[in-house]
């Protein structure tokens, strides 16, 4: 047999070992694209997770969203809005124990003491609050129509005075020398003294100081037909005279 050229047998070889080497490299491109292409699945796999994630948890709120509208819609008919103008907080309960009489006791007993929460309620910047109303001591001297016009502007009235303990906290705020219109008239007929509510002043409760209601017409030809009050007493005097006034309206309810 005849041997092959020495250049024949290097160029074979060289050829055998170009080709060994574009396989090895078609085999590291290929491993490549398979690990991109596994990556690119993992990529998707966990924004895909991420997604459903997301969207349960969006549809979990919208339904807490719509228990909770429907829970309010639910109570809506059950709330009732304070009312400025007729307080309405529970009157405290007044537990009174009964005991049976015994021959040697010389004193009835005492009755229970009634302690207002006057937390319930609020007033107005400038407003003094007690038990329930609120009162506003001016400090701008005016006529007795004058001053009722501005209590009403301010919503409210000159005060009505319902209690000797009502009495009595007002007189608490009233310096030595000072004097107040309140809501009491007679200007509508002589001797019949009506609250500005229309009522009629009851005879019983009444803080008239010595010689009053005198009617006095010495300053006024109408006479004196309407109430002011000091630090003790209540007097009539002429409308016209200006005065300081005091005002009420009911307390804002913070209890329900």
């Amino acid at each position: 047999m005849m041997s092959r050229p020495q250049k024949y047998i290097e160029g074979e070889a060289l050829h055998s070992q170009h080709a060994k080497s574009n396989n090895a490299l078609k085999l590291r491109v290929a491993v490549l694209v398979v690990c991109v292409l596994l990556v690119s699945a993992l990529v998707v796999t966990y924004l895909l997770f991420e997604f459903l994630k997301t969207r349960e948890m969006l549809r979990n709120l919208e339904l807490k969203q719509k228990n909770v509208k429907a829970d309010v819609t639910e109570r809506l008919p059950e709330m009732k809005p304070c009312s400025t103008v007729q307080p309405t907080c529970p009157e405290p309960e007044v537990k009174i124990i009964t005991q049976p009489c015994s021959p040697i006791q010389t004193t009835s007993p005492q009755p229970p003491e009634i302690n207002m929460n006057d937390s319930c309620y609020k007033c107005e910047d400038g407003w003094k609050q007690h038990e329930g109303k609120c009162y506003y001591f001016s400090t701008r001297k005016s006529s007795w129509d004058q001053s009722r016009t501005e209590c009403r502007t301010k919503g409210g009235d000159l005060v009505k005075i319902d209690s000797s303990e009502e009495q009595s906290f007002l007189k608490t705020k009233i310096e030595y020398g000072s004097h107040f219109w309140i809501g009491l008239t007679d200007s509508a007929e002589e001797g019949r003294w009506l609250w500005v509510d229309g009522s009629p002043l009851n005879e019983r409760l009444t803080f008239w100081k010595d010689q009053e209601a005198d009617d006095l017409s010495g300053e006024d030809p109408d006479g004196d037909d309407c109430v002011g009050m000091g630090p003790m007493y209540w007097f009539d005097n002429s409308c016209k005279v200006p005065q300081r006034s005091i005002c009420e309206k009911p307390a804002l309810i913070l209890c329900a």
